[in-house]
């Protein structure tokens, strides 16, 4: 942060915004000023120089730019500085000590009133301090901030320079914030600004609101559903009682750790004097028109991508059990991820362990372990307030919320427990992933009904090379964004006995019946194989096509090339014959 008097904004139609400094380099930018000022501190440590003929030269640079971003960059700069004052040869002289002789020998022999005069008092003080007399002239005012010596200075580029800058600009700007509104993504970012909201002091309170500030991932799961955003609402001096700097400064504070998300968004409002009187400006920024402007610190402690890394033994092993299950490169698949954005409970934030997704459908788990009594019983509060089981209701924004809750049997605490039977189940040593794929299972149905009814097919055109006698399901699924399974039942409905449906493929009927002509004197499975091939259908496909054309396979060994392929009825009557025998 820096001084308010530093601070530099351009106002324009009730809009108040930073005047940042640009990165980008050349003659006459903010780099190449940050590069001379860094060079000027540079040349003061190596030269031994004082703070005063540091500052000379700090103000001859203030001469030709604007002095607040001078004295701004400089003001950064000399954080990273340490000044010191010129040691003594003896530890015992300290500049006050020398100050102090002086005066009282000086009285005794009268003012000195020319220099001769003034070179012996300080000579007989340096004989009865064991000092020269050039430490004496040195050292008598060397604790005056101008005096001290630039003794180090950590080095650091024009472009971080113009970072940090623009950060602390930013983080000045709210010293006189009334109020301040964000957004962030993630939850575990959500978690990580929060704690640091509560550790400064600052009141919150979250909202929905309509639309996704977020950048557009190309998820094609959440093209299924227009995702309402979260605001965190904080409470700024003016909206209780009287402006006070306390709930600017701790706002200031806060700046760092929101802008240190991939994501985020700030706005609110700024108290200005103006000629008449003190006025309230707006203003707003966002990751998105501060790119490459705003330094961006990365806690390594909550990095960006939290794969694998769990707060607990549960979520670990819950976690790996379930992608046991569920493809995770499946496009439409069953979708796992940990710490979403948050539910709101009464305006407080809970943000469950983990997030299934699928089709826009939302499922979230909550898993409670050993924690101490007022967490649960804070816990217990919010999972009631997203319930609906505190009498509150006002619960539109949480009404459709599908949350899960996973209990240790070892709590004692009646009140999570008596939350929504339905939706909480126990444990004992791992969560059980089968109340889960249960629930899965059941919202599988629901999607492939929706899908179902509100998808038409056409086959026009589709196939491979065009040619609709050989269709991908995967590719109709992908192309209608669907569930494969619902691709099949839609395509046998409107085109009913027209296709030979395989795993992977549809086969028009009248080719699979061609197709069988063609194989009925062949006896070798390679040689279908290779008619099969010719006829275009994928390698995936041959052993399944020829069990729906009524033909068995027959391995009298490992090598293909000995196998057999016999109609089905053939191959019952040989094994009757057999029994027979």
């Amino acid at each position: 942060m820096l001084s308010s008097d530093l601070l530099r904004t351009r106002i324009s139609r009730g809009r108040i915004t930073p005047i940042f400094c640009s990165t980008d380099s050349g003659s006459g930018t903010d780099y190449e000023l940050a590069e001379k000022i860094i060079a000027s501190f540079a040349y003061a440590q190596k030269n031994s120089q004082t703070k005063g003929q540091l500052t000379e030269g700090i103000t001859a640079i203030e001469l030709q730019h604007d002095y607040k971003l001078v004295r701004g960059l400089s003001a950064l700069l000399e954080r990273r500085s340490i000044f010191q004052r010129v040691q003594l040869s003896s530890n015992a002289a300290t500049p006050q000590t020398i100050r102090q002789r002086l005066f009282e020998e000086s009285s005794k022999q009268g003012l000195a009133l020319s220099i001769p005069q003034r070179q012996d008092i300080i000579k007989q003080i340096a004989q009865q301090m064991h000092l020269q007399p050039e430490e004496i002239e040195t050292a008598m005012w060397s604790d005056r901030e101008e005096n001290l010596v630039l003794v180090q200075f950590d080095d650091i580029s024009p472009r971080d320079l113009i970072l940090w800058y623009n950060l602390s600009l930013a983080q000045t700007l709210l010293f006189k914030c009334t109020g301040l509104e964000f957004y962030i993504k993630g939850g575990i970012h959500w978690k990580r600004v929060l704690r640091d909201v509560k550790r400064y002091g600052l009141m919150y309170s979250l909202e929905y609101e309509s639309g996704d500030d977020s950048d557009d991932s190309g998820d094609d799961n959440k093209k299924d559903s227009k995702e309402s955003s979260i605001r965190c609402v904080l409470d700024g001096a003016l909206s209780l009682f009287k402006m006070t700097d306390r709930y600017g400064t701790a706002m200031a504070k806060l700046l760092p750790s929101i802008v240190s998300t991939p994501t985020w968004k700030i706005s609110g409002s700024i108290v200005k004097k103006s000629e008449n009187g003190q006025k309230i400006y707006e203003f707003e920024l966002s990751s998105k028109n501060t790119k490459d402007v705003i330094r961006r610190v990365t806690d390594p402690t909550y990095p960006d991508n939290d794969d694998g890394i769990y707060d607990s033994s549960d979520e670990a092993g819950f976690a790996k059990r379930f992608a046991q299950y569920f493809d995770q490169q499946d496009r439409f698949g069953w979708k796992i991820s940990r710490e979403p954005e948050p539910l709101i409970a009464n305006g407080r934030a809970m943000i469950p362990d983990f997030l299934f997704e699928r089709f826009g459908r939302r499922v979230y788990l909550e898993i409670v372990g050993f924690w101490t009594r007022e967490y649960l019983d804070r816990k217990a509060a919010k999972l009631k307030a997203l319930f609906g089981d505190d009498g509150n209701t006002d619960q539109k924004n949480n009404s459709k919320v599908d949350l899960l809750v996973a209990v240790n049997s070892g709590l004692a605490c009646s009140q999570i427990k008596s939350v929504s039977h339905d939706m909480v189940f126990t444990f004992e040593k791992d969560v059980p992933i089968k109340p889960i794929l249960e629930h899965l299972k059941k919202i599988d149905a629901q999607i492939l009904k929706e899908k179902i009814g509100n998808t038409t097919i056409s086959l026009e055109g589709e196939g491979e090379e065009k040619n609709p006698d050989i269709i991908s399901i995967k590719d109709i699924a992908d192309k209608y964004h669907i569930p494969e399974q619902a691709a099949v039942q839609i395509i046998s409905a409107r085109y009913p006995d027209s296709y030979v449906v395989l795993k992977s493929h549809l086969i028009a009927k009248d080719r699979a019946d061609a197709i069988n002509s063609l194989i009925a004197e062949v006896s070798e499975f390679v040689a279908a194989c290779k008619i099969l091939t010719l006829q275009k259908i994928p390698d995936s496909c041959h052993a399944e096509l020829l069990a729906k054309l009524g033909y068995d396979v027959i391995w009298s060994d490992l090598n293909p090339d000995n196998a057999k392929i016999v109609k089905s009825t053939e191959t019952a009557a040989t094994k009757t014959t057999s029994n027979s025998t």
